[in-house]
């Protein structure tokens, strides 16, 4: 009954969110966000939360988590910090959207995997920008902020992007805010990463 409850507020609060006041810049802010430098490892954080057997299949870990993101399949993974309450990322995720079917287009899908992380996001929030935003990239929970904290209390949205080596991920590029062009990230993260 509880997460029933909290699932309709939470839904309520998104769909009235975007139209609710003008805004001026294009990401939220965090207070004491410290990003994570380029060039760095980028922390094993915990994947949490259920996805779907393709989407668990693509990256090749569980349907259900937690899972060490180390374990993910992907050359280059993008990862998506985002608020289901945040206006800027409501308002990116179509664009998000046009992202993944670029990637796919052009062929790149094998190699370049995109995730979301909600930060301080229960799973049930998760759903439900999942379902409003029909994002077809796998989603996961930090209800906890723990996730959110590790990886440098960043504001949202803020897209980190990683390249896999035998340690790990490392950080090839970080953007904050909006993604203006999917076709500019898109070239610029084949560039960064040595595609």
């Amino acid at each position: 009954m509880k997460a029933f409850t909290l699932g309709i507020l939470a839904a309520l609060i998104l769909l009235a969110a975007p139209g609710s006041h003008a805004l001026a810049a294009e990401a939220s802010e965090a207070p004491g966000a410290k990003p994570l430098a380029v060039g760095t490892a980028f922390p094993d954080v915990p994947l949490i939360g259920p996805v779907s057997p393709e989407l668990a299949d693509s990256l090749g870990i569980p349907q259900n988590g937690p899972t060490p993101m180390a374990k993910v399949k992907a050359e280059v993974l993008i990862v998506e910090i985002f608020s289901m309450y945040c206006p800027f990322c409501q308002r990116d995720a179509p664009t998000v959207n046009e992202l993944a079917a670029l990637i796919d287009k052009r062929g790149l899908a094998d190699r370049v995997k995109i995730i979301g992380i909600g930060a301080g996001n229960s799973d049930t929030e998760v759903d439900i920008f999942r379902k409003k935003f029909k994002v077809p990239f796998a989603l996961f929970s930090d209800a906890t902020f723990a996730v959110h904290s590790a990886v440098g209390q960043v504001g949202t949205p803020y897209y980190y992007v990683l390249k896999k080596t035998p340690q790990g991920f490392t950080i090839v590029a970080a953007h904050l805010g909006l993604i203006h062009s999917p076709a500019d990230f898109l070239a610029d993260v084949v560039a960064k990463a040595g595609l």
